[in-house]
């Protein structure tokens, strides 16, 4: 029977594993580096005013959008289905007609990519 050391040794598994995750490691901190997620919370004109102020300060940082994602508010099942409860107490009708008319805010996700200018 060959000892467990010996099959790792024969393999050479050992020092090639901790060169690749070292290499990995250094790859997902650069990439880290290079792009930035924001994500802006209100209604759509709340959160598109609030990221073109801050594209103005990103790009002189040489960030820039390369990707956005605008996600509706919605209530969560729970509140709605306790206002629903709440309607036999007749305190459920007002905040089921507050559901109804009122959206809760959204979310804007913008990513920022790192990007040199290659012209300078």
């Amino acid at each position: 029977m060959v000892p467990i050391n010996a099959r790792w040794k024969l393999a050479g598994y050992g020092g090639m594993e901790k060169k690749i995750t070292a290499e990995a490691g250094e790859a997902t901190s650069r990439i880290g580096e290079q792009i930035i997620v924001q994500t802006y919370t209100g209604s759509q004109a709340e959160a598109t005013r609030r990221f073109q102020a801050d594209a103005a300060q990103m790009a002189a940082q040489a960030y820039f959008p390369v990707f956005q994602s605008w996600a509706p508010g919605q209530w969560r099942s729970g509140a709605f289905i306790a206002a629903l409860l709440l309607c036999f107490l007749i305190v459920g009708i007002p905040a089921l007609i507050y559901m109804l008319i009122v959206a809760p805010d959204g979310v804007l996700t913008v990513t920022y990519g790192f990007r040199v200018d290659e012209k300078a």
